[in-house]
C-alpha cells in the first residue's frame, strides 16, 4: 500500500499539502488538489484513519444504533444488506462503526460514549418514538441521521423509501389480479414505517369501499403472524388478500393458508415487504415490495458525512 510520502513525491508537493487535501483542514489550490488526488488514485493510496482523525480532531467513527435486539435484529433479513451498505460507504470515506446498544442494555456505556466523543455522528435505523437515545444525542449536539423518520422530531435528518407510494402501487397490482378484500398485518410500535403503511392502507381501502381489516402482531416474527392470519381467515367474510408488513410475517400467513387448505394465490393473495430471500424461496414465491436496504445505508452515511462536514 502506498504511503503519503510516495503520493507527495509523485504529485510534486509537500507531505503537509497532501495531508491538507485529505483532511480539509487547510485550503489547497484547485489545480494542486487535483494533482494530489490523481497521484493518490494512481498509487491506490488511502489515508490512514488514525492520521486523519489527528489532523481533523475527529474520532473517524460513526455510531450505529438499532433500538431493538434479540431475534428482532438477528433474524431480520433486512439488516445484513443494510449493514453492508453502511459499512462499505463508511469505509470508503475512512470511517469505522461502533454499535450503540438499545436502551437498558448498557446505558453507562452510552453516557460515556457521549462524554468521550468517541463518535462523530450516529445513524439510527428504524427509530422508535419512545427511544431515549436520540434525545440524548440531540442534547449532546451529536449529528444524527435516521433511517426512517423519528416521529417526535420531524426536523431530524432522515432517509427512507416512499412507503406510501409503494403500497399504493401494490394495491393497484392486486386490483389487476382481481382481488377485492384486502387485510393488513402490521405490528405494534412507534416506527414511521408502520404508520405510513397503516395510513396508506386505510386511505386506499376506504377509497375502494373495502372493509378495514387490520391486525397488529406483538412483533415481526412468523408465529404471531400465523395466529393473526388464522383469525382473519376465520371471519364470516375473510379477506382474499393479506398484506404483511414484512416478509417474515408473510411466511406465517402462508403457513396458515396451508393449514386451512386455502390455495395461494388462487383463493388468497399474500404480499410482503422487503423482497428478501424469504420471499424468493417461499412456496409459492411471495409478491414483495423491494426496499433497497443497501442503498438506504449508503445514503444515510453520505448524509451524515455532510452533517459532520458542516453542510
Amino acid at each position: 500500500m502506498a504511503t503519503i510520502h510516495e503520493v507527495a513525491r509523485r504529485a510534486g508537493v509537500s507531505i503537509t499539502t497532501v495531508s491538507h487535501v485529505f483532511s480539509g483542514k487547510r485550503p489547497v489550490a484547485p489545480e494542486t488538489k487535483e494533482r494530489v488526488l490523481r497521484a493518490a488514485d494512481a498509487l491506490e493510496y488511502r489515508p490512514n484513519r488514525t492520521a486523519r482523525g489527528l489532523a481533523t480532531g475527529r474520532a473517524m467513527t460513526f455510531g450505529l444504533h438499532v433500538p431493538f435486539s434479540g431475534d428482532s435484529f438477528v433474524l431480520n433479513p433486512f439488516f445484513p444488506p443494510l449493514l453492508q451498505g453502511l459499512s462499505a460507504a463508511a469505509a470508503e470515506s475512512g470511517y469505522g462503526f461502533l454499535l450503540i446498544p438499545p436502551e437498558g442494555d448498557d446505558q453507562g456505556s452510552f453516557r460515556e460514549l457521549l462524554r468521550s466523543r468517541r463518535v462523530d455522528g450516529v445513524i439510527v435505523a428504524d427509530p422508535e418514538s419512545s427511544d431515549p437515545v436520540i434525545p440524548g444525542l440531540v442534547d449532546a449536539q451529536v449529528p444524527v441521521v435516521t433511517i426512517g423518520r423519528y416521529l417526535p422530531d420531524p426536523g431530524l435528518p432522515w432517509v427512507d423509501n416512499d412507503h406510501a407510494r409503494a403500497l399504493r402501487d401494490l394495491f393497484a397490482h392486486l386490483d389487476e389480479q382481481g382481488y377485492q378484500r384486502f387485510a393488513l398485518l402490521s405490528t405494534r410500535g412507534g416506527i414511521s414505517y408502520f404508520r405510513d403503511v397503516e395510513d396508506t392502507y386505510i386511505e386506499e381501502a376506504e377509497r375502494r369501499g373495502m372493509p378495514l381489516m387490520i391486525r397488529r402482531a406483538p412483533d415481526l416474527s412468523e408465529e404471531p403472524a400465523h395466529r393473526q392470519a388464522l383469525s382473519l381467515l376465520d371471519r364470516r367474510e375473510p379477506p382474499d388478500v393479506i398484506i404483511a408488513s414484512v416478509d417474515r410475517q408473510a411466511i406465517g400467513v402462508l403457513r396458515a393458508a396451508d393449514e386451512l387448505g386455502i390455495p395461494v394465490p388462487e383463493e388468497l393473495g399474500v404480499a410482503g415487504e422487503g423482497d428478501t430471500v424469504l420471499a424468493e424461496h417461499a412456496r409459492p414465491p411471495l409478491t414483495s415490495i423491494r426496499v433497497h436496504p443497501g442503498e438506504l445505508g449508503a445514503t444515510a452515511v453520505e448524509s451524515l458525512l455532510r452533517l459532520v462536514e458542516g453542510e
